[in-house]
């Protein structure tokens, strides 16, 4: 992509941030379908991942920090957030000012597709459903440049493939940015081939279609029915790996 169209598409990313920091329709429709996701929703799995315990970390695409605090419970030395949008980083200074954690984290604004970082800055980055906003040739670049020698990337993201998955954010547009695009078997690729060692974990893919079902269903009564489908997506997935790509997500794994 050329420099000049790179940066426009940050800019348009950053100003609709900015824009959606308070309520807003993109605000009330990402909570229905987080009400519909519901108990189906294993991003949480992300954690098992990765251990940070004395790391030096980059939480990739902070938002309002909520991550960087759970990365420092569970040992990281320090934490760097970093976000396109100067309203979420102000929110998440304010959080670690007023949990009083400060003095061992770093907001700042950066443009992931070229930091202001030093060559082998990390020991570990961790990021949650932000590549798919990012030209991703050029943000796997800087992740290699930026992260230490034996360090590792880890990253969840949407897929692109599964069709009812593609409908669904056909109908609601305004539930996302213009320029984001969920991943595809040529983004593994493209990963396998900027990384030495790369793996990709998949997960969500019966639960789906039933994920309608929980804007009317109490959560008490999700959980069964999530654990279950869960224990048979992860078997099924097993043994049809050609299904993995239409799964909802997937982990990626960078070393």
């Amino acid at each position: 992509m050329p420099e000049q169209d790179l940066q426009t598409r940050v800019d348009s990313e950053r100003a609709f941030y900015n824009a959606t920091s308070g309520v807003s329709l993109y605000r009330r429709l990402r909570r229905i379908i987080w009400r519909a996701i519901g108990e189906f929703n294993r991003g949480g799995e992300l954690d098992g991942l990765f251990d940070p315990a004395g790391k030096i970390v980059l939480q990739y695409g902070c938002g309002p920090g909520l991550g960087v605090a759970k990365l420092l419970q569970r040992g990281a030395l320090h934490v760097t957030g970093i976000d396109i949008s100067e309203e979420e980083i102000e929110r998440g200074r304010l959080a670690a000012d007023e949990g009083g954690y400060a003095d061992r984290v770093d907001f700042r604004v950066e443009d992931a597709h070229k930091t202001s970082f030093d060559d082998d800055a990390f020991d570990l980055i961790v990021g949650h459903s932000i590549l798919h906003h990012l030209e991703l040739p050029v943000a796997l670049a800087e992740l290699r440049r930026i992260l230490r020698p034996g360090g590792r990337a880890v990253f969840l993201e949407p897929l692109a493939p599964n069709p009812l998955f593609r409908l669904g954010r056909y109908l609601t547009p305004a539930a996302r940015t213009p320029d984001e695009h969920p991943l595809t078997v040529a983004d593994w690729e493209l990963c396998g081939s900027t990384f030495s060692r790369f793996s990709h974990v998949e997960v969500e893919f019966l639960s789906i279609p039933l994920m309608p079902l929980n804007i009317v269903t109490p959560r008490s009564l999700q959980r069964p029915l999530a654990k279950r489908v869960a224990s048979l997506d992860d078997a099924l997935l097993r043994r049809a790996p050609w299904l993995r790509p239409y799964a909802r997500l997937t982990f990626l794994i960078l070393e």
